[in-house]
C-alpha cells in the first residue's frame, strides 16, 4: 500500500534512491511501500560512476551535521555505511533542483543526475532484523517555508523499509534536534542514557519495535498510530548528572523509556518526557 504523508509535495516532487553493493542489494526492498527505486537511482559504491552521486552526499552530510562538529568523512561513509549495510533516501533530478537547494548542495555544473535532499543509513546486527540507525540527513531544516516538511520522517521509514527492519536500535544526544523524529515510532526503550564508550558522553542509546503503523505514523501518513505512556518525569538535555543518575538506574535493572517528543527551551536544549517502562521492574 502506497504512503499518503501529510506533506504530499514529498513524493510528488522527489524519487528515492539506494546506495548498496550488489551482494547487499539482494536483502533489500526496493518497492518499499509500493514506491518503485527504479535501477538508474540504485548507486553501487564499488562502481566509479557513482562517485559524483557519493560525493554529494557527502555534502549533505556536511550540511546536516558540520555545524554539530561531527561530519562523517569520506572513508566513514565507505566502511560504516556502503558496504556492510546501505543508505536509502530521496532526491531531485537537478533539472528541478530549487534555487535553495542548488544554492546548498552546489552540484557541478556539468552535473545532470539526481541530488540528494536526504538519507537514511542503517547497518544490520547479528540480531536478525535488528538494524543500527547509523544517520539521519534532510535539507528540511535548511529550506524555507514548508516544502520539504516531513522529509526526515519519511526518508527514515522507507529507509527502515527498505532494509526490511523488524527493530531498530540508534544512539543519538538528548539535545539532538533529529529526537523529535526518532520518538514518533513510538516509546524508544533506554539502552544507555549517559554513554562514555561515545565521543560524547551525553548521548543515548535506544531501541524500538517497529509494525507497518509505526513506519506509517513516522512518515506521517494518517494510518499510522503509536501507543504511548504518560511521562513520569522530563530530563533535561543540559543536566548531565540527570543523564549519569538514570544510566545509574538502568545499569541497576530498571527499564526506562522517551515516550513522545521533546520540548524545546532554547536552541540546543529540550526538555525529554520520560518513563518506567509498565510491568518491567
Amino acid at each position: 500500500m502506497s504512503l499518503a504523508p501529510r506533506n504530499p509535495r514529498l513524493l510528488a516532487e522527489l524519487v528515492p534512491f539506494v546506495v548498496a553493493t550488489p551482494e547487499n542489494r539482494k536483502h533489500l526492498d526496493l518497492s518499499p511501500f509500493g514506491l518503485s527505486v527504479t535501477p538508474e537511482h540504485v548507486f553501487d559504491p564499488l562502481k566509479t560512476r557513482a562517485a559524483p552521486f557519493l560525493e554529494l552526499l557527502r555534502r549533505l552530510d556536511t550540511l546536516t551535521f558540520g555545524p554539530e562538529g561531527m561530519p562523517m568523512p569520506r572513508w566513514v561513509f565507505v566502511d560504516g555505511a556502503e558496504l556492510p549495510g546501505g543508505i536509502a533516501g530521496f532526491g531531485c533530478l537537478t533539472k528541478r533542483l530549487s534555487a535553495e537547494a542548488r544554492a546548498l548542495i552546489a552540484p557541478p555544473d556539468d552535473y545532470a543526475g539526481l541530488v540528494p535532499l536526504s538519507m537514511f543509513i542503517a547497518i544490520p546486527t547479528h540480531q536478525r532484523g535488528t538494524w543500527l540507525g547509523h544517520n539521519l540527513a534532510s535539507l528540511a531544516p535548511q529550506i524555507p517555508g514548508d516544502k520539504l516538511s516531513g522529509l526526515g520522517g519519511l526518508t527514515k521509514a522507507t529507509g527502515l523499509s527498505v532494509y526490511r527492519a523488524a527493530r531498530q536500535i540508534g544512539v543519538t544526544q538528548w539535545a539532538s534536534r533529529a529526537l523529535h523524529i526518532h520518538t514518533r515510532m513510538g516509546p524508544l526503550e533506554l539502552l544507555t542514557a549517559w554513554t562514555p564508550a561515545h565521543s560524547e558522553a551525553w548521548s543515548l542509546t535506544y531501541r524500538v519495535e517497529l509494525e507497518t503503523e509505526t513506519l506509517y505514523h513516522l512518515a506521517r501518513d494518517p494510518r499510522g498510530k503509536v501507543a504511548r505512556p504518560k511521562p513520569e518525569s522530563h530530563l533535561d538535555s543540559a543536566d548531565h548528572e540527570a543523564m549519569q543518575a538514570l544510566q545509574d538506574r538502568i545499569e541497576a535493572g530498571e527499564h526506562w523509556c522517551i515516550v513522545g517528543a521533546p520540548e524545546v527551551l532554547e536552541p540546543g536544549r529540550q526538555r525529554v518526557p520520560i518513563s518506567r517502562i509498565a510491568g518491567r521492574a
